[in-house]
């Protein structure tokens, strides 16, 4: 895989994870201040499995760019394993945030769940989660659809990113805007810096306000539905 084509590849999921990791980070706040533990330690969690979710993206971008900052990356790698290994309480956390990183939306259900429980109104909140997080998966779906979300896979425990076709190339106009923006994007430089990186970047962001606007739409709804 080329430099370039792990930008693409790896760049939405990297976008994406930081900016949910620091909106989970913040829930996790919330929840604290809210006197809730067990919903705060799960989002913070969450927020510890999508940061180390982008951190492997970078990683993957980094070692294809075949410069010292792969080699830096390596190495760093190869030190946290090595420090992890020989320390029982590292390995078992690192354990811990690998196996979340692996499944980020049914720990996202799970702490749904958790809230409605500890909720004084079980009945409302149930209904707020299940609308808000029900809405949220399908915008997310939709939007991985339509604007070709790479699938990213481990194998052979290594990460690899499946190319998705999006269904906006099904539209002809819209498929020439948009490859000629990555052509654009792929030959110019801003402040000496590549541009590569712009599509993925915009993949990521769209995928971020679709599940949010997902999630809002969700308890806006439940809002209307709890007040009658």
């Amino acid at each position: 895989m080329s430099s370039g084509l792990a930008i693409t590849s790896f760049m939405p999921s990297v976008v994406s994870s930081s900016i949910f990791s620091s909106r989970r980070a913040n829930s996790g706040a919330d929840a604290l201040t809210q006197s809730n533990p067990f919903v705060a330690a799960m989002n913070m969690d969450i927020a510890g499995g999508q940061i180390l979710n982008a951190a492997k993206g970078v990683s993957a971008i980094a070692k294809e760019s075949n410069n010292a900052l792969a080699a830096g990356f390596t190495s760093a790698e190869e030190s946290i394993k090595a420090l992890t290994k020989s320390d029982k309480i590292l390995n078992g956390f690192g354990k811990v945030l690998n196996f979340t990183s692996n499944y980020i939306n049914p720990l996202i259900t799970a702490t749904g769940a958790i809230k409605v429980i500890t909720a004084d109104d079980k009945k409302e909140a149930a209904i707020r989660e299940s609308l808000g997080l029900g809405t949220m998966f399908a915008a997310e779906a939709a939007a991985k659809r339509f604007i070709g979300m790479p699938v990213i896979k481990k194998i052979d425990g290594k990460r690899i990113a499946v190319a998705r076709e999006g269904l906006y190339k099904k539209n002809p106009f819209a498929a020439k805007q948009a490859a000629a923006f990555k052509d654009y994007c792929n030959t110019k430089t801003f402040f000496n810096k590549s541009l590569k990186f712009l599509p993925g970047m915009l993949k990521g962001l769209g995928f971020v306000c679709a599940s949010i606007c997902g999630y809002k739409l969700g308890t806006e709804v439940a809002g209307l539905l709890c007040d009658k």
